[in-house]
């Protein structure tokens, strides 16, 4: 596919149009306002304002602005814009939660973006990494990582389980909503992508919250 190419690939969708997907495209309105809401919240973590975090709130409202190209301009760039900074989250994410829950040091904390990658795509060639099932991988992530925090013998780690039991549940939630966007199509015109975005800002608020709490714990030793 050329990148200038035109993509519909979703039931809101049926001409071309920067306007076609109107739920769709003002639904990433989520991402920013998470990312604002996740930025203010590291502020608060002074003296210790950690970078990484700051990171995370910029990647997030990145994926607002790069899902809502691709819900209105709708061409091959704009959609890897949207695939593009999801995966970089979720790649940096890893190493963040390396460090910050259980304090793996930077240089060996960012083999987890490799490592995940490894991962993703073992998956990919597993369920053959299309549409809904290339968020697979994600979604397991994020039950490792509430079982790892809920079997920890650290009591401060495993008070963490409900922010990441949440996020699961939450993001377990979404990805059905992306899987029967068109199934639903006949009968509800706007189809269930836009609750696909509402649900997964929440879901990267919470975890991105959940670091920064961890973050502010450790403040100022960090």
């Amino acid at each position: 596919m050329a990148w200038t190419d035109y993509i519909d690939d979703y039931c809101e969708r049926t001409e071309p149009g920067l306007l076609a997907e109107p739920l769709n495209a003002l639904s990433n309105l989520a991402f920013i306002v998470a990312a604002i809401a996740l930025w203010l919240a590291v502020r608060k973590t002074a003296p210790a304002r950690p970078g990484s975090l700051y990171g995370l709130a910029v990647l997030l409202a990145l994926i607002g602005l790069g899902s809502g190209a691709f819900h209105t301009i709708a061409t091959g760039w704009a959609q890897f814009l949207d695939v593009f900074f999801i995966a970089v989250f979720i790649h940096v994410y890893v190493v963040c939660f390396l460090h910050w829950f259980y304090g793996v040091r930077w240089s060996l904390a960012w083999l987890g973006a490799p490592g995940f990658a490894l991962f993703n795509a073992l998956m990919a060639w597993v369920t053959g990494g299309e549409g809904s099932a290339s968020y697979f991988p994600a979604l397991i992530g994020l039950a490792v990582f509430t079982i790892a925090l809920s079997v920890s013998k650290d009591p401060a780690l495993v008070r963490y389980r409900l922010w990441f039991g949440a996020a699961t549940g939450a993001f377990a939630v979404s990805l059905t909503l992306r899987s029967v966007d068109i199934a639903v199509c006949p009968t509800f015109t706007p189809g269930t992508h836009f609750l696909w975005h509402s649900f997964n800002a929440v879901v990267l608020y919470l975890v991105g919250r959940a670091a920064v709490v961890r973050a502010r714990e450790l403040t100022p030793e960090v």
